[in-house]
């Protein structure tokens, strides 16, 4: 699995294309290249997204100089290329407005040009595979039947495996945010995920207390 690290200053930029990159089996995440918010070099994604569309750094940015091994897209305006130069040290960009299959496409050349490529279509952890191309669950070798929301659900875990998601949060992400059911529909279905999947005695899914849930094995 890929991680994409996203840094842009624009609250809404994220949303609305996370949905799809994690479906091509990315881990997404943001950062803010704000004021004394500094990237943490050991948090390096393999691909980092730079949302240029406001301005076009003439120096190099604290989270390249902080990854400087990760591979590099630009968003940039359309009237915002002729800045382009080696010096900005990119291996490709897109102009905006961004679409969800133009990026996907982009961060899968990049990749390709690095000898790397989206091909993961499951996602293993435990006694657990997760395919994720045909919608198919097996635990221990025995076929399990999901619901689309269970397998999202569960899906969403694995993909941001041993970080904790607030039920609001879960919510948002999987239900969608037009969703205006109360936070016990998270509670449902975590309680019908772990009957069907944690019958071996496996624990998968993991409460913490008085935050949420996470997905509590590596993925292998």
């Amino acid at each position: 699995m890929f991680r994409l690290t996203i840094s842009t200053l624009d609250d809404d930029f994220v949303a609305p294309l996370q949905p799809g990159l994690e479906r091509e089996g990315l881990q997404v995440m943001r950062f803010a290249p704000a004021e004394g918010n500094e990237p943490d070099p050991a948090a390096a994604p393999d691909v980092l997204l730079l949302d240029w569309r406001h301005a076009v750094p003439v120096s190099r940015p604290s989270e390249v100089q902080a990854w400087p091994d990760a591979m590099r897209l630009a968003v940039l305006r359309p009237t915002d290329t002729h800045l382009l130069g080696p010096t900005q040290e990119l291996d490709d960009f897109i102009l905006a407005p961004v679409h969800e299959a133009e990026l996907i496409a982009r961060v899968q050349l990049v990749l390709w040009r690095h000898g790397r490529a989206l091909t993961r279509n499951t996602l293993e952890a435990g006694d657990l595979v997760v395919d994720t191309s045909n919608y198919q669950v097996f635990e221990g070798g025995r076929s399990v039947s999901l619901t689309f929301k269970e397998f999202e659900l569960l899906r969403f875990l694995m993909t941001h495996n041993q970080q904790v998601f607030t039920r609001e949060t879960l919510l948002n992400r999987v239900w969608g945010y037009n969703y205006y059911g109360g936070s016990r529909t998270v509670d449902v279905h975590i309680r019908r995920l772990r009957s069907k999947l944690e019958a071996g005695g496996q624990r998968y899914v993991e409460t913490v207390r008085n935050v949420g849930y996470r997905f509590a094995l590596p993925i292998r």
